[in-house]
């Protein structure tokens, strides 16, 4: 099925909630994005005066074609039954197609793997001492899915669920559609190879595409909405994600595909995402790719053992969100060891910033364990991360440095 995706402006909400009170003896909260989506899904129930539209919503309604992501106020209709001019007269929506959206594809990959414990050289690097592990602190994943029977992932709390082209939940039983989301939840959260081993992991397996390689933007976004709701309003710090990790990439350069949503995440729970750069140093400056350029997310380029950024970390200016520079900060990402779906409890390495982002958002894990009160704090949590690196001499493509979790 073709669909759309309607986003409603930022203004159009803010206006919403700015008359707040005088909506709530409807029961509706509109200073929090589900309540805003309600009112809106209400306004869509009730339709315009116009008849074309009414018959419209009708026919899309009554075929269930219809659905809302009620953390990001965003709407996913069917092509074929949607009146693009009503959305954007009526709520100054954006109408985006539905178009695929790669991984930040990994740099190099070893054909061979391992069945013993490799050496972990990025845990050696950071000089973890083991005292801060993670522990009660929530990850989310935005990936290919994950294995959860490698021994990396023994007894670890694990949340689950895999979207279909359009932004549907479709089932909960772990799996990986490739190898990416795997290693990556290694990297962040395993046994052995993880920076933060005891955090629980909640897993959005939304590239499932082109065998784990891509997904839809419909598909992102579903992941995304699940990752924000998890959770208790009533306690911030049981079940909630306290952060995402993502290694998802339009082409190169700035595309604001994601840069709305995020925002709403970052305000409502309040949650940071942490992003690859992107895999595209060696064609020069700018090669950086959204969402890990953007000012919202916390950018993660990658060095090698010796803090020597790699030929194929991105970097650049983004003249769009007021010439900032990204990355913002670098973590280890060349050759290193995770584990690899499959049987057997095989380890095999890549290099890529979607390798050294799960290793930079394990850090932050430690810091949210060690400061749970950042756990609302999105913003100060970014902040400090951008001040715990080491200053490298290549400023221009590691960003600020590598990250290091200071005492």
């Amino acid at each position: 099925m073709a669909v759309k995706i309607v986003i409603p402006s930022k203004a159009f909400l803010q206006d919403l909630e700015s008359k707040g009170k005088g909506l709530r003896s409807a029961g509706l909260n509109l200073h929090s994005a589900k309540g805003k989506t309600a009112h809106i899904h209400d306004l869509i129930q009730s339709g315009p005066h116009q008849q074309k539209m009414r018959s419209a919503r009708a026919a899309s309604l009554s075929q269930g074609v219809y659905h809302a992501l009620a953390n990001l106020c965003t709407f996913i209709i069917d092509e074929e039954q949607i009146d693009e001019s009503y959305f954007k007269d009526a709520f100054d929506a954006t109408i985006r197609e539905n178009v695929e959206v790669a991984s930040v594809t990994p740099a190099e990959i070893s054909q061979e793997s391992l069945a013993t414990l490799p050496e972990f050289w990025h845990k050696k690097k950071l000089n973890l001492d083991g005292s801060l592990t993670g522990k009660n602190i929530n990850v989310g994943v935005i990936d290919s899915g994950i294995y959860a029977s490698h021994q990396e992932f023994a007894g670890k709390q694990i949340k689950f669920a895999e979207f279909d082209s359009v932004g549907k939940l479709v089932g909960t039983t772990p799996k990986d559609y490739g190898t990416h989301g795997t290693h990556v939840c290694g990297l962040l959260a395993g046994k052995n190879a993880g920076v933060a081993p005891d955090a629980s992991l909640t897993v959005a397996a939304c590239l499932t595409q082109r065998g784990g390689t891509a997904g839809y933007l419909a598909q992102i976004l579903g992941g995304l909405n699940y990752l924000l709701e998890q959770g208790s309003d009533n306690d911030m710090q049981a079940g909630r994600v306290h952060l995402i990790n993502a290694s998802i990439e339009s082409a190169s350069g700035f595309n604001d595909y994601l840069h709305g949503a995020l925002d709403m995440a970052l305000t409502d729970p309040g949650t940071l995402m942490i992003a690859a750069i992107g895999n595209n140093g060696s064609k020069g400056k700018n090669s950086d790719c959204s969402p890990g350029n953007y000012d919202l997310t916390l950018g993660i380029g990658a060095l090698d053992e010796n803090d020597q950024v790699a030929s194929f970390s991105s970097w650049g200016t983004v003249a769009q969100l007021g010439n900032i520079n990204k990355p913002d900060i670098s973590a280890p990402g060349v050759w290193l060891y995770s584990s690899l779906s499959g049987p057997g409890n095989q380890y095999f390495k890549q290099s890529g910033t979607s390798m050294a982002s799960p290793v930079a958002a394990g850090i932050a894990a430690l810091l949210l364990e060690r400061q749970p009160e950042l756990i609302t704090q999105p913003l100060k949590l970014k902040e400090l991360l951008l001040n715990m690196v080491i200053p490298l001499q290549d400023t221009e493509r590691a960003g600020k440095g590598r990250i290091n979790l200071s005492s």
